[in-house]
């Protein structure tokens, strides 16, 4: 049985805040938690549930370090907590379709109450430990919307959408990669196959078996899988290694022709490390940006993150799947192992283009607020994660906004005058712009070339890959309806159809198909938390 959300003592709650809040820092591209917006709000909450996550747990703190562990499991439980939010506005508001089958609201429900309710429900499943901050949160919330029917029932779609959310993901092969699972992945000793980083030999591999989990909107997580990489022995080959060796050395043991600029792109994109930072966040971060200088509605906010986080989290998957299905090796193995008699097999590359060095050391993904060193990811090259999460982040909004022509100036956390680096130092405070959302989609794939952790045509078909996936999914999800209009069934509630629908054929259905529960009451069995 799925836990029942319950209410924490306020002492807990407050313990909760004060956590949430020593984690997020100053960050520039935080969302922020005081905006009217609930479905901001909501993903602001997400965020720094995140961060949290990814921040090592201190002495007397009772929470869990990494229950979504990773860019793949962040990417899943912000799709997670976005469909939630938007089926419950989609069922209030009706101005586009929900993810799942379409339930029905009662005329007048809070849509701020569904949000907080649905995001809130959601986030207690995924991270548990932080549910002092979700409570405080719901209930700071609930206690601004007047009391009476419309409060009543928005709680209970929001209640509804999650419900039908965590059901429908339950078992969905999640739990393959979840902590404590088995993780029996054998390296490979070939040339050109992925083997530990031989400067963090004891990095665990991450998420192995994430192709297996089940899409949210693909048809199969290999629907989509990449073409196989360039052979060693090509031309295309040489050239991606000749770009990373030169640029992508760390400038101490390795010199380096980056530019002080490429370092900083480079960087600016990272979110690797823990503690506080992952990759699916810096994508929200500018997600939100980009719709609040435009001027985005709750509604269409709600529609907007949905459709960005399903991409992104579809594009986890899929990336993951390509990734482990080819095993390619990361720089600081190919370069070392370049010329015949290194590595373990002493067979090299085979090509005569590339000249090795068994000493050479990338710049690699920062280690951030740690005396860690940096490092390369611990999962195979091929494709770039980063990459593929930009491309479905940046075709969706081209296709949500209609344009690339979007100018924004972004603060990465990063570079917030806050984070510090593996030496110590606090990073400046540095704005970069962008002229288009291509721009930034291309420069967020290239910087980890400049980090000496992914080849070029790791880049370029991961775009490739996040990109096919925003657009399947935006054709197919949260469709705008052109117009419509309210009902009155005098058998049911009040409800939200589109015009010109034939009653006999309505595939609608009430709140209480989708477990719609009066405040206070438990909500229906389901499977438990370790079978998600």
């Amino acid at each position: 049985m799925r836990r029942v959300v319950e209410h924490l003592p306020v002492g807990l709650i407050m313990a909760g805040l004060a956590l949430l809040l020593q984690a997020c820092g100053d960050g520039g591209g935080h969302a922020g938690s005081s905006t009217a917006d609930p479905v901001l709000r909501w993903n602001a909450v997400a965020i720094d549930a995140s961060r949290l996550d990814h921040t090592a747990v201190q002495p007397g703190e009772q929470r869990t370090f990494g229950e979504e562990l990773g860019p793949t499991h962040t990417s899943r439980a912000f799709a997670m907590i976005h469909i939630a939010v938007a089926d419950a506005v989609a069922m209030i508001d009706g101005s586009f379709a929900t993810f799942f089958p379409e339930g029905t609201a009662p005329r007048d429900s809070s849509i701020e109450a569904a949000v907080a309710q649905a995001a809130h429900d959601t986030a207690v499943e995924l991270y548990p430990s932080q549910q002092a901050t979700f409570d405080a949160a719901l209930a700071a919330d609930l206690g601004a919307i007047p009391d009476g029917q419309p409060k009543v029932d928005g709680i209970a779609v929001g209640r509804a959408a999650a419900v039908t959310c965590l059901d429908a993901r339950s078992g969905d092969g999640a739990e393959l990669s979840a902590p404590g699972a088995p993780n029996d992945f054998v390296y490979g000793d070939a040339p050109g196959v992925w083997r530990a980083d031989p400067l963090h030999p004891d990095a665990t591999p991450l998420s192995p078996k994430w192709g297996l989990v089940t899409p949210f909107v693909m048809t199969s997580p290999s629907q989509f899988r990449a073409p196989p990489p360039p052979a060693l022995d090509s031309a295309e080959y040489a050239a991606a290694f000749n770009e990373v060796k030169s640029v992508g050395g760390d400038g101490i043991t390795t010199p380096t022709s980056r530019t002080p600029e490429q370092t900083i792109a480079g960087i600016y994109w990272g979110y690797d490390a823990q503690p506080s930072l992952c990759a699916p966040v810096v994508y929200n971060q500018i997600a939100v940006q980009i719709g609040s200088e435009r001027g985005l509605s709750v509604v269409e906010n709600a529609r907007m993150l949905a459709l960005a986080n399903v991409a992104m989290a579809d594009a986890g998957i899929a990336g993951w799947e390509t990734k482990y299905f080819y095993q390619l090796w990361r720089p600081v193995t190919g370069i070392r192992e370049a010329d015949p008699g290194t590595g373990p097999t002493g067979l090299g590359d085979g090509n005569l283009a590339t000249i090795g060095d068994p000493t050479w050391s990338p710049l690699g993904a920062p280690a951030d607020n740690s005396a860690n060193s940096n490092f390369t990811p611990p999962f195979p090259a091929y494709v770039s994660g980063h990459a593929t999460f930009g491309g479905a982040l940046f075709a969706t909004l081209r296709r949500f906004y209609g344009t690339d022509a979007i100018r924004f100036t972004f603060v990465s956390d990063e570079f917030n005058g806050v984070t510090t680096d593996q030496f110590g130092n606090t990073r400046p405070r540095l704005p970069r712009t962008f002229e288009t959302l291509s721009q930034a989609e291309e420069e967020n794939g290239q910087s980890r070339i400049y980090l000496g952790i992914h080849w070029r045509f790791d880049k370029v078909e991961g775009i490739r890959q996040g990109e096919q996936i925003a657009d399947l999914v935006f054709a197919n999800l949260f469709r705008p309806r052109l117009w419509r209009r309210r009902i009155t069934d005098p058998r049911a509630a009040d409800r939200v159809r589109p015009s010109g629908g034939d009653p006999r054929s309505d595939r609608t259905r009430t709140c209480a198909a989708l477990a719609c529960t009066a405040p206070g009451a438990p909500r229906r069995s389901s499977a438990p938390r370790a079978a998600r």
